[in-house]
């Protein structure tokens, strides 16, 4: 545009720029399309004096291109998890985190690289939970606060690696995190789904000193459940007709845990691809649950 004689039109700074999602979450969550409409509502466009329509996601992404460049030498700290680092202490000061109750999870996105392209070490094939396994994907996971939602630290790996051996890299990352800003390990707890559950990771954990709930496949079950009929299972009573649960020390992975076995009748009788006929829910140490 200089070259034409015109001068570009102003761009958000990087700061400016990364502001963006905090910014939405505080206020009104807005899918990214519509930040330019959010901006223009809110007071930030007087004082900012930019353009709506320079937030634009590829404006986002541009200026995310120039705090993480393709290449660091090997001493130098990666500037995002700097950022991470510094956000997780902000929220920390201003008291935005809920009872150290925090969600782990993982996904990934496909993507339309070509096989033939080298170039991108993170686009691989891999079990896309969209069903496209025949295109490359990207794995992502990430750690939520429970009750605000925020995002306190995520994770870009590559999409051939398995929901298990990413959890140890993401666990490293988040007590770091919390060792970094003071926090606790034996105040936070840890939710997790059964993509995670694994000998290897019960362990980690363990020797991490999270509290932490996790739930189980079924074939990491203990036997006593997996033998016993489900209409054995104490009803939950008149407010959740059909489902029974039960609770127990039992051994998984090597120790005693306490564990809760929950059967819904009505699930697997609307879901023609339904689990075997009781299902466990969460297998977690005694004090892995929420504390009061």
């Amino acid at each position: 545009m200089k070259r034409c004689g015109r001068s570009p039109a102003p761009a958000p700074l990087p700061r400016t720029t990364c502001c963006w999602p905090p910014s939405i979450a505080f206020a009104s969550p807005v899918p990214r399309p519509e930040v330019a409409d959010w901006y223009r509502s809110t007071v930030l466009s007087s004082w900012w004096n930019i353009s709506p329509d320079r937030f634009s996601s590829q404006a986002f992404w541009d200026w995310f291109e120039s705090i993480l460049p393709d290449s660091l030498p090997a001493a130098a700290p990666d500037p995002l998890e700097e950022a991470q680092t510094r956000l997780l202490a902000l929220w920390k000061e201003k008291q935005l985190l809920s009872r150290r109750l925090l969600a782990y999870d993982t996904t990934n996105f496909f993507t339309w690289i070509a096989s033939t392209n080298t170039r991108s070490h993170l686009a691989q094939r891999g079990h896309n939970k969209q069903g496209r396994h025949n295109l490359r994907q990207v794995g992502l996971s990430y750690v939520l606060d429970s009750e605000s939602g925020m995002s306190l630290c995520h994770h870009v790996y590559p999409g051939n690696v398995a929901d298990a051996e990413e959890f140890p890299v993401a666990l490293e990352r988040m007590t770091a995190l919390l060792d970094h800003n003071r926090i606790a390990r034996d105040t936070v707890t840890l939710v997790m789904d059964k993509g995670s559950a694994a000998l290897a990771n019960t362990v980690a954990l363990d020797e991490a000193g999270l509290g932490w709930i996790s739930a189980l496949p079924w074939s990491q079950a203990p036997v006593q459940w997996r033998e016993q009929p489900c209409e054995q299972l104490p009803l939950c009573g008149s407010r959740q007709p059909g489902v029974r649960a039960g609770a127990g020390k039992l051994l998984v992975h090597g120790r005693e845990y306490l564990c809760v076995l929950k059967y819904s009748a009505p699930l697997p009788a609307s879901n023609c691809t339904a689990s075997p006929p009781a299902w466990p829910r969460s297998c977690s140490p005694c004090a892995a649950w929420p504390r009061s």
